[in-house]
């Protein structure tokens, strides 16, 4: 005697509540799984900051000046240097020197320097640092930059550092290596996609929209474009 099985296929309105009640939970885990990863990289941004802050304030309790945003003199034939290429920052973090070929201008790509810094340097959410690398190193001046204008007024910056240091902002997320007000807020049109002198003393808003932000006391905030704009223009008035 033929002893019939009940049919267990799903039906086809089965398959789509599946369907449907899967993509509601992705539709809710998604948005939650971005954001904790957006935030674990906002806290390793912070942290990278917060260590380089760290770095350059204890150069200037050893030295009593800060160190230098660059170094050239075109008429010794000596070309621009980036702070992130100076080896005083690199011994204060403990890195290894970098070779000439590390520190020189390009001369295919005049706005360019050689990478000289691992991933782990770099900030996890600088997507055109992230994307251009070379032999395994990174760009950090599409990483990090310098509140250009402590330099511009440094002997006066200097003298209030050590008691004002946690209001005197020392460096952001950036798409060049220093910032300035001028073209701080930049990257609220270019994004990632540097372009040259457009985005020269850009800083770049990449954590939901805000910049990580550090002072000189190595303490760590976040600040909108227009936040840190008028931060910035601040400082154009300290020599007056």
């Amino acid at each position: 005697m033929e002893v019939k099985h009940p049919n267990r296929a799903f039906t086809l309105m089965e398959l789509l509540v599946v369907l449907a009640v899967i993509a509601l939970l992705m539709s809710v885990i998604l948005p939650t799984l971005h954001r904790v990863k957006e935030s674990a990289r906002v806290i390793q941004c912070k942290t990278l900051m917060k260590n380089y802050s760290l770095a350059l304030y204890a150069y200037f309790l050893q030295t009593n000046e800060l160190l230098p945003i660059s170094v050239q003199d075109w008429n010794r034939g000596i070309v621009m240097h980036p702070w992130h290429s100076l080896e005083e920052f690199r011994v204060l973090l403990d890195l290894p020197p970098t070779g000439p070929e590390y520190r020189s201008r390009r001369t295919d790509q005049p706005g360019e320097y050689k990478p000289a810094f691992e991933r782990r340097f770099i900030c996890p959410s600088a997507g055109y640092a992230l994307n251009h690398a070379e032999e395994g190193l990174y760009p950090m001046d599409r990483s990090y930059g310098l509140n250009a204008h402590v330099y511009y007024f440094e002997d006066y910056v200097r003298r209030r550092l050590e008691s004002q240091s946690s209001r005197i902002l020392c460096m952001a997320d950036a798409m060049d290596w220093w910032m300035n007000y001028w073209q701080c807020d930049k990257y609220l049109e270019y994004g990632e996609n540097w372009v040259g002198f457009e985005t020269y003393g850009t800083a770049a808003f990449r954590h939901q929209d805000k910049a990580n932000v550090s002072f000189w006391d190595g303490h760590v905030d976040q600040m909108t474009a227009e936040e840190l704009k008028s931060h910035l223009k601040v400082w154009l008035d300290l020599d007056r």
